[in-house]
């Protein structure tokens, strides 16, 4: 099992989180693997839906994970935006879980609260209503989708807007908490094959990969960075030569 603990110093760029989950800037390198079927998000992931990371030991289930990659991906067609990398999507998610861990308890929203917001989208992006059920059907979801979204939209709007209210500036916050937090991501559920091209993270200069080459064994043959990649993760370590 290939497990990943990560703790970020990840910075958002804005302090409105949850309008960023729809105009979406959200990365894992697409691979292949089991195809993404129209998931069905679950409360407790189960083995039918294992979690792709634990916040603080509180599971994102990997339907859950799946359905917001599927939907990011609709509505950046329709909103005329590249769509962010499933790795970025995941990234968002886990910073939903802090502020929502941070400000429990908000009040869900009524579903004319969630048809005004999906209204004013549909505005800003120039759509119909036609328009968004159709993108969704190209990825299997169905509108019952976005409804539920915009209503977590709506509740780490309303996270967020507590946090604020207390004098925390979130967005300086959320840098320190993802630094502080336990994250732990799960690669191997992470590798799913999507109904549409992925685009791939950008690696961060301190982390870009390094170009192939090839090197002879003390005990003979060659070894390539490349074929060494395919079994996992490679750091190179150099030592200086002396004498």
């Amino acid at each position: 099992m290939e497990v990943r603990k990560v703790r970020w110093g990840w910075a958002l760029a804005t302090g409105g989180i949850a309008l960023l989950m729809l105009f979406l800037v959200i990365g894992m390198l697409s691979q292949e693997g089991a195809p993404v079927v129209p998931p069905v998000p679950s409360a407790t992931p189960s083995p039918v839906d294992p979690p792709v990371a634990l916040v603080e030991g509180q599971p994102v289930g990997r339907n859950f994970w799946a359905e917001a990659v599927l939907l990011d991906w609709a509505m950046s067609r329709l909103a005329g935006v590249p769509a962010p990398p499933p790795e970025e999507t995941l990234d968002r998610l886990i910073n939903e879980v802090l502020v929502l861990r941070a400000a429990p308890s908000q009040p869900a929203p009524g579903r004319e609260e969630v048809e005004a917001q999906i209204a004013a989208l549909e505005a800003a992006w120039g759509v119909t209503d036609e328009q968004v059920v159709a993108a969704l059907g190209q990825v299997g979801l169905g509108r019952d989708s976005l409804e539920r979204a915009v209503a977590r939209l709506l509740v780490v709007q309303r996270a967020q807007a507590a946090l604020e209210a207390q004098g925390t500036p979130v967005a300086e916050w959320l840098t320190q908490e993802r630094a502080r937090a336990e994250v732990v991501i799960y690669q191997e559920q992470m590798r799913v094959s999507f109904p549409f091209p992925t685009p791939a993270a950008t690696p961060t200069p301190e982390f870009a990969q390094a170009p192939d080459f090839a090197l002879s064994r003390a005990g003979g043959g060659t070894l390539t960075l490349s074929d060494q990649m395919r079994q996992g993760p490679v750091v190179l370590v150099f030592f200086q030569r002396c004498g």
